[in-house]
């Protein structure tokens, strides 16, 4: 597997490809509409990230001591930079997952404020984060993030 480092250096490379911000917005644009349609029954306040001014869903879930991260929004900026940060989870462990940052985000050049002073960054790193802490502390954890309540 890949190290975090490695998938981000392949994403600015990826980026650093596009001529201007234009082409960049666009191809974020379609990294987010190709994340696999996250189903509405996980789209609950459980999993809503708070902090965010776009509705933003983050569900975790494990398989073997593996995560997959599974992401909507409703701003097309957000679900493409959530679908960076699926690229940045897949496969990992909650360890490594606590370990993600978004400093690679300054690189893309395509945030006007560096990546530590944007709340709703902060706010997806930390619910990202809080996640992850949870489930590696539940030792009858059974695949799921945050139980929805219907």
């Amino acid at each position: 597997m890949k190290s975090i480092k490695k998938v981000e250096k392949e994403i600015i490379e990826a980026f650093e490809k596009l001529l201007n911000v234009e082409a960049k917005y666009a191809y974020l644009f379609r990294l987010g509409d190709e994340l696999p349609e996250m189903p509405t029954a996980l789209k609950c306040h459980a999993n809503l990230v708070e902090g965010c001014q776009s509705k933003l869903w983050f569900y975790l879930n494990e398989e073997s001591g593996r995560f997959n991260l599974s992401a909507d929004s409703d701003s097309m900026v957000i679900k493409g930079i959530a679908a960076l940060l699926v690229q940045l989870v897949r496969g990992r462990t909650a360890e490594d997952i606590t370990k993600i940052t978004l400093d690679f985000i300054d690189h893309l050049k395509i945030w006007k404020l560096a990546s530590e002073r944007n709340n709703g960054l902060v706010a997806m790193l930390d619910h990202l984060h809080q996640q992850a802490h949870e489930i590696s502390d539940i030792s009858s954890y059974q695949g799921k993030s945050k139980k929805c309540q219907n």
